[in-house]
Formats: C-alpha cells, sequence, structure tokens
C-alpha cells in the first residue's frame, strides 16, 4: 500500500545540513495550492528555474522558501488599488 500522498511537509535541515532548523516542502500540487495555479504551471514555472530538489526520476519537491524568494525576484508583486486604507477625515464623522 502507498502511502498519503504528500502536499506540503516540514522537514528538519532538508537543505541547510542544519538540524534545528525546519523548512517547508512542498511536491508540485501542495505548491500549486498554495499559489492557486494549476500542476501544469508549476511544470512551467520548474523549466523556468523554480528552484526545487529532484528525488530520483520523477519524484520533485520544493522548499517553499527559496521557491517563494524565487517567484518574488523573477515576477515581484503588483499592488491594483489603494495600498493601505485612507485615513478617516475626523471632520465627516457626524455627516452622515
Amino acid at each position: 500500500m502507498h502511502p498519503a500522498p504528500m502536499h506540503a511537509r516540514q522537514m528538519p535541515g532538508a537543505s541547510s545540513g542544519n538540524p534545528t532548523e525546519t523548512e517547508v516542502i512542498a511536491d508540485k500540487r501542495g505548491y500549486a495550492d498554495r499559489w492557486h495555479f494549476s500542476v501544469r504551471h508549476v511544470d512551467n514555472l520548474l523549466a523556468q528555474g523554480l528552484p526545487h530538489l529532484k528525488i530520483g526520476a520523477r519524484r520533485v519537491r520544493i522548499v517553499i522558501a527559496e521557491a517563494d524568494a524565487w517567484m518574488r525576484e523573477r515576477f515581484g508583486t503588483q499592488r491594483h488599488g489603494p495600498s493601505k486604507r485612507q485615513p478617516r477625515d475626523p471632520r465627516e464623522e457626524g455627516t452622515a
């Protein structure tokens, strides 16, 4: 019987070699769920250079912190609309 699929787990010191650090890793589906992407899109990101660990011929594991940093560096973030709520004008309090 096969174990349950791994979508995201914590592994002690996965890439740093430091057993006191805990890194969160995910498989392709787990990383796709995190960003609301399809698994196919994650495959495309891997082909573009998304950092990952290749285990054997078919298994891929993604260290979330490394991959998120790559996503921010590569694509950045864009906010649409105001970045903060506008402060209320105290003069408008009683005029509703």
